[in-house]
């Protein structure tokens, strides 16, 4: 147990105590060691010396064998009662003579004598001594007495505690006498600071009674108590100053916030004003900036001198510039307000290549560079993410490389970096041959406004954002970005991003994956690009660079009756060109069936279709070339020769995987209304229709019960999906019905506002048929048919055999995989045709009118067919200037792209209904009066596409389509109208086309 002591007291009077007890104790200590062995001492020598007289005693006896006189000499021990018992032996160590106490009579005297000596034994001393003569030593003399050890201690024991006792009594005496003189004042101070910590008054002081430490002490303490009073008033002053300061700053705080408040609306209010002037402003700068370019086009096509040609040239480029430079300042700001989303939505590389090369080509210009774009990686299935601002950045990153590239190559790569269950990481590169960037310029390439050269003798323009949206973009789509260079050799300018990837199934044509192809190419980056492109695609290339060789190559497989299947052609190659080269192996085929011959070219389309011997292709095939170009080209040259194409995909056994499901088919757009049908309808569903959101309430409030699933549309007149599900949710019988939103936005905000809004998925069109049919599978409890569907209800109806190969804009795989007859097909394809005549003129009404979400129903609606309609590039373009409605952009000048689309697609439809009636003609009435069916509906797409362009006041678009209508039309109706767009009298040249499609209407009636 731990005693503890509390006062200074009690530790004195202790500390005396215990000093005074542990020295007497060490003192008796020594006095008792010292006593014991004094008093052994003295009892041995005294028995000592009584045997030695004993002994001298006895000694006659002995002589004489007087045992009488020895009893008698020992008998006098009586007086000695310390003496227990005596004896005298014989030299033979006989008895001679005993003496016993009367006290001790139990004693028994050693029979032999011990060993000369003294011993102590059970509290006895015992001595024995020998006895010597004259004539030697006569016998012995034994003693033992008594050695009480035990009363010596006794007595001494009490003899200590009556002086301990005494020592303890004097010392707590003259302790307590000190501590007082001690103790005394240092209570004195603790009292003084008991009072000043429970009175709080630290004007008290402790008196000093002495000089020694304590006295110091309280000295200490009176100072201590004075420092503190003084600091503790400081202190009270310095409060009431802060409580005085607090009251001003909360004053304050409040005037300031109020004025925070004040400016932050005003700063919206300015934020505001400055997106609405800058999409203002970029609507008025590009509208006459159109016009601007146009006209300056127009007038480099008239006979001018050679500088005032090369002054419009110049026009042309600012303008180019100009519009660049709108364009990238517009998508800083928004990255700047945090106004950009990232979509993830089924992404196609073919797709996003085939756009970046038709762009780049362009901006290539009369350089002497190749522009050489690889093929994508197979990644095995689909990926998903943003392909707008995926195909922004590479081109901006192409762009950037094209313009500081004299002369040498500018080649865009793909790399597969590493690929899991759910995710895939690709990395992008676009190297160059340029000027390079310096290694200190190369850390702040990426900031906003930062060039490589900012001296003001640079040679290159730019505003110096292109690589910051790049950089910005990126990181928000979760990648890297980065730069390697060096000067004077160029740059690779790197990025790498994550896709989310879902497995699909692959499929290779059948006819066109074993194909022989001749590749002649001077430039070696091209040559082994192609050669690359067409691996990709499982042909085997074989490779040369000249035409000559190409010639050498064609004749020796001649000879050994293993001919090519595609023959891919430079056009200007040193020595033999493309043109010449072709000529010759068409002389050395001598009648063989010719390869294809497709000729590779990055100059002008029209320029090398007018030369000499360009009836000898097949085809032109535009660099940089891609998958897809490579591709369709010799699909459409295999289909002019009547070939077995290999775009068809093989269709698999018909299953009815939605058998017994009843749906609803809500959609504004009959195509798309249609599509959903015929997919639903072959998988053995039963399925109704309806327009509009009012429309399928009602039908479903009338039929309860009849229907498992609803596919919503959510961009519709009179009521849209969003508000037609909301209505549904609060309707008794209905509330539970499954909802999928069905649409041709596939952005994240119409995601989040379908889920609000109460829908279960969200399919995004052109959907994939497996995805939808998977969703509702999910999604509708099937029911068992009232009766089997007969087999040829969802037989796929093959098409005919000339119809197999894509046309140029019609993707014919998409085609089969959606639309299972290929009558209704044509049919909804001529539809989009003529309803989509003025849809430009319409568009660009809409946005100059202001109505932006007009413009983007408009656009949405477009995609969404023109997807269900495979038409893959159209529909892209729409919904790419879909997103940039969305975003706030003005993509007023960005309609050159739809207009060129719409073009493509017009003729594409043309070509494909051309066919398709020739063919349908042929068993019916051969003898027509007027022009065939297939020449009408070919003008017919002309004549709709020459409307796009004279609707835009454009005559670059009109020009191309009047060269194809010559031959089309009489000379005495196309002249007319090629004169009014001449003199840019674009009303009338409008009014005579809009007079000879009547006509052509009436005929066909």
């Amino acid at each position: 147990m731990k005693i503890r002591l509390r006062s200074i007291r009690t530790k004195l009077l202790l500390m005396v105590l215990v000093v005074n007890a542990c020295t007497l104790l060490a003192a008796s200590a020594a006095f008792f060691y010292h006593d014991m062995a004094e008093n052994r001492d003295r009892s041995v020598r005294e028995l000592t010396t009584l045997a030695d007289i004993l002994g001298q005693g006895s000694a006659t006896a002995l002589e004489f064998d007087d045992s009488k006189v020895a009893t008698d000499t020992l008998a006098q021990l009586r007086g000695d009662p310390n003496i227990n018992a005596a004896a005298i032996y014989t030299a033979g160590g006989k008895l001679f003579a005993r003496y016993v106490s009367a006290t001790e009579t139990g004693i028994a005297l050693p029979a032999v004598p011990p060993a000369v000596g003294v011993q102590v034994l059970r509290g006895n001393l015992t001595v024995m001594l020998p006895v010597k003569g004259s004539s030697g030593r006569l016998g012995a003399v034994y003693v033992d007495g008594r050695y009480d050890a035990a009363q010596w201690l006794r007595d001494y024991l009490f003899i200590f505690s009556l002086v301990l006792g005494a020592s303890l009594a004097f010392g707590l005496l003259v302790s307590s006498r000190l501590q007082r003189r001690i103790t005394r004042p240092i209570l004195a101070v603790g009292d003084v600071a008991q009072q000043v910590m429970q009175q709080r008054d630290f004007s008290l002081r402790a008196r000093k009674t002495t000089e020694d430490e304590i006295g110091q002490l309280a000295e200490s303490f009176n100072g201590m108590l004075q420092t503190l009073e003084h600091e503790i008033a400081e202190r009270s002053t310095a409060e009431v100053a802060v409580r005085t300061l607090n009251a001003e700053l909360e004053q304050r705080v409040e005037q300031r916030t109020a004025e925070l408040e004040v400016r932050t609306r005003e700063a919206e209010a300015a934020s505001r004003a400055k997106a609405d002037f800058l999409a203002n402003m970029s609507h008025e700068i590009r509208t006459p900036m159109n016009a601007v370019l146009g006209l300056a086009y127009l007038l480099a096509n008239k006979p001018l001198e050679p500088d005032a040609l090369d002054l419009v040239k110049k026009i042309r480029n600012a303008g180019r510039s100009l519009q660049t430079i709108i364009n990238d300042i517009l998508d800083f700001s928004k990255i700047e307000a945090g106004q950009l989303e990232i979509e993830e939505a089924p992404l196609h590389l073919d797709g996003v290549l085939d756009n970046l090369a038709s762009i780049m080509s362009a901006n290539a210009g009369d350089k002497d560079l190749e522009l050489v774009i690889a093929p994508a990686p197979d990644v095995g299935g689909e990926l998903h993410g943003d392909a707008l601002r995926l195909e922004q950045i590479l081109i901006n990153l192409t762009g950037n490389a094209i313009k500081f590239t004299a002369q040498g190559v500018v080649k865009v790569g793909i790399v597969l970096l590493e690929r899991t269950d759910s995710a895939a990481r690709l990395r992008f590169s676009v190297s160059d041959t340029g000027i390079g960037i310096p290694l200190e310029k190369q850390a702040h390439i990426f900031s906003a406004f930062a060039q490589a050269d900012t001296s003001t003798t640079r040679q290159f323009g730019g505003t110096g954002l292109g690589l910051a949206i790049c950089r910005q973009l990126v990181t928000r789509m979760g990648g890297e970005i980065g730069v390697i260079s060096t000067p004077g050799k160029g740059s690779e300018f790197w990025f790498s991003l994550p896709f989310k990837w879902v497995p699909a199934q692959s499929y290779e044509p059948a006819v066109l994956s074993k194909l022989e192809v001749l590749v002649a190419d001077d430039s070696d980056v091209a040559r082994e690009n192609l050669a690359l492109t067409a691996r990709a695609m499982g042909w085997a290339p074989t490779l040369t660079d000249s035409g000559e060789a190409a010639v050498g190559k064609v004749r020796a497989r001649l000879q050994h009756a293993q001919p090519y299947d595609v023959l891919l052609l430079d056009w200007k190659m040193p020595g033999m060109n493309g043109l010449e080269t072709a000529r010759t192996i068409r002389r050395t085929m001598q009648g063989q069936q010719t390869p294809i011959v497709l000729m590779v070219t990055a100059y002008s389309r029209d320029e090398l279709l007018g030369s000499v011997g360009s009836d000898m292709i097949d085809g032109v095939l535009n660099k940089p070339v891609t998958s897809s170009s490579l591709y369709n080209s010799v699909a459409q040259a295999m289909r002019r020769r009547g070939q077995p194409g290999a775009s068809d995909r093989p269709q698999a056994e018909a299953t009815q995987r939605l058998a017994g499901v009843r749906a609803l088919v809500v959609d504004d757009s009959d195509i798309n209304r249609e599509v959903a049908l015929r997919i639903l309808e072959s998988e053995g569903a039963s399925v109704q229709l309806a327009e509009n959101g009012l429309q399928a309430l009602e039908w479903l409030t009338a039929h309860l019960g009849e229907v498992d699933i609803v596919l919503m549309d959510v961009q519709m007149p009179v009521m849209d999906g969003y508000h037609a599900t909301r209505v549904l949710r609060g309707t008794p019988g209905l509330a539970d019905l499954p909802v999928v939103a069905l649409t041709a936005g596939a952005f994240k905000v119409q995601q989040d506002e379908a889920r609000e809004a109460g829908m279960n998925a969200f399919v995004a069109k052109p959907f994939a048929v497996d995805e939808l049919i998977a969703v509702i599978q999910r999604l509708a409890a099937p029911r068992q048919p009232t009766s089997p569907a007969p087999p040829d209800a969802v037989a796929l109806a093959a098409p005919p055999a000339e119809a197999g190969p894509p046309f140029e804009d019609i993707d014919l795989g998409a085609v089969r995989e959606i639309w299972r007859d290929l009558a209704a097909y044509r049919k909804f394809l001529a539809k989009f045709a003529r309803d989509n005549t003025d849809s430009m003129a319409q568009l660009q009404g809409l946005l100059e009118q202001g109505d932006r979400k007009q413009a983007g129903a408009l656009l949405h609606k477009l995609r969404g067919s023109a997807g269900n309609l495979a038409l893959p590039e159209l529909a892209s373009i729409a919904g790419h200037l879909e997103h940039r409605l969305m975003e706030g952009a003005d993509p007023v000048t960005e309609l050159a792209p739809l207009q060129a689309a719409f073009d493509r697609a017009f003729r594409s439809i043309a070509a494909f209904l051309g066919d398709a009636d020739a063919s349908a003609n042929a068993n019916d009435a051969p003898t027509a009066t007027t022009s065939p069916p297939a020449d009408k509906a070919r003008v017919k797409a002309l004549l709709d596409e020459l409307l796009g362009a004279l609707d835009h006041d454009n005559p670059d678009l009109a020009v191309p389509v009047f060269e194809h209508l010559d031959g089309l039309l009489p000379t005495a109706r196309l002249v007319p109208m090629r004169e009014s767009v001449e003199d840019f009298d674009f009303r009338r040249a409008e009014q005579m086309v809009r007079d000879l499609v009547a006509e052509l209407n009436e005929q066909r009636e």
